[in-house]
């Protein structure tokens, strides 16, 4: 897959199951697919090779973007967190972009209006034109607070942090509260 399909992709995956409401996920798709029919109803969906991925995926083996894994990793993360901690999901704010390259990051914040702190999604967008502008440089987003990335697991502190190092690995991150 090339790696402007592969950021959409994983973009619009982060966004569907950490955005407001119910996640909808067809079986079967948490791979790389590039048929043109629904996958959920017209083939066999082969389940011991996605718990093999999923099990690899546990024990910490590490993927990039453009490996299958990838999919299956934002997924699994994205929908064990909503599973596990519902209450970084309890309300929605836009979290704002400064720099060269903010109109190219969706973030977003889940925490509840009152206490702030919740899951904050962020997702490349239109990684093309990201690319021929000159990618990210002097862009940052300010966090409230510590925060670890579910995906890498790697962990930033309060205030200015910027975009490529927080996306370094991913054109996504999930970011989680520390504490």
């Amino acid at each position: 897959m090339d790696p402007y399909g592969t950021s959409n992709s994983l973009s619009a995956k982060m966004v569907q199951l950490t955005m407001p409401g119910v996640p909808d996920v067809y079986q079967g798709t948490e791979f790389w697919d590039r048929s043109l029919t629904d996958p959920d109803n017209r083939r066999a969906v082969d389940f011991e090779r996605r718990k093999a991925a999923l099990a690899a995926i546990d024990a910490g083996v590490q993927t990039e973007a453009r490996d299958e894994l990838a999919k299956l990793l934002v997924t699994s993360r994205a929908l064990r967190l909503r599973r596990d901690r519902p209450e970084l999901f309890g309300g929605y704010s836009a979290v704002d972009a400064q720099g060269h390259a903010a109109e190219h990051l969706i973030a977003f914040d889940r925490g509840a209006l009152a206490t702030g702190g919740g899951a904050i999604t962020l997702a490349t967008r239109l990684p093309r034109k990201l690319e021929r502008n000159g990618g990210w440089q002097d862009t940052f987003i300010r966090l409230g607070s510590a925060v670890r990335d579910e995906l890498t697991g790697n962990s930033y502190p309060p205030g200015e942090v910027h975009v490529a190092r927080l996306l370094q690995r991913y054109p996504v991150a999930l970011l989680v509260p520390i504490g």
